[in-house]
């Protein structure tokens, strides 16, 4: 992996891609548990915030989680108050919680080089949430890739994808160019690797672990991309 979200990557993810993790605290937030107020809700590759922000002024408590130092900044920045750690959602410690949330292809990112990371990580939500409590995430599947080519631009940013699938694998080669002052833009790449998982395998680790889960049809207000599916898993009580 060519860098993950450095600074100027995460910049841009944080001004203008986070729609998706927006989309996935309104379905969250209709299925979290009455008078879940004031409970911790895991935010498993939190980026900068976007889904802590949102149901941290519903009057939870957030616990964020992601690997790159660049956006636990500006979460930090954006949620002084909040609690936010750098690391791997395959090696932290995850505190006891109402409910877990990882929106973005966070495990498909874990697993890109650990197959077996997908299966260790659901026991670990599973451990660490309450009887009753949700388990809310998206994982990409075979097909994700799309058209395969993309470019987005700004004011001051501006952003190439090529997307390339073969088996259970998808690479994305990310070149940013952002405009640094005085006429003069920066440039940098990044590689993202990820593991693509069907839905029947995802289904089958979940069951096997304890939960009871369904697949939505998406988060609330969000018209889905190409093979990204949502799943909705529940602790029992």
């Amino acid at each position: 992996m060519n860098g993950f979200y450095e600074q100027d990557l995460a910049d841009i993810h944080a001004d203008a891609f986070e729609a998706l993790a927006a989309a996935a605290s309104e379905t969250l937030l209709k299925v979290l548990p009455v008078g879940a107020p004031s409970k911790r809700v895991l935010d498993l590759g939190c980026g900068a915030g976007p889904l802590s922000q949102r149901l941290g002024a519903r009057g939870f408590s957030t616990w964020g989680l992601d690997l790159s130092p660049a956006l636990i900044a500006l979460a930090r920045k954006r949620m002084p108050q909040a609690e936010f750690h750098c690391g791997s959602v395959l090696e932290a410690e995850f505190p006891q919680a109402v409910a877990v949330a990882a929106a973005g292809e966070v495990f498909n990112y874990a697993t890109a080089r650990q197959a077996d990371g997908l299966s260790r990580v659901f026991r670990r939500v599973f451990d660490a949430l309450e009887p009753e409590g949700v388990f809310l995430f998206d994982l990409a599947g075979p097909g994700r890739v799309g058209a395969g080519r993309g470019f987005t631009e700004a004011a001051s940013w501006a952003v190439g994808l090529i997307a390339e699938e073969s088996g259970d694998e998808l690479v994305r080669k990310i070149t940013t160019f952002r405009d640094a002052g005085d006429g003069v833009w920066s440039r940098s790449y990044e590689e993202h690797r990820l593991r693509l998982w069907p839905v029947a395998e995802v289904m089958t680790q979940l069951v096997s672990c304890g939960f009871r889960v369904e697949e939505l049809p998406g988060y609330d207000g969000m018209a889905m991309p190409p093979s990204l599916h949502v799943y909705l898993a529940v602790k029992p009580g």
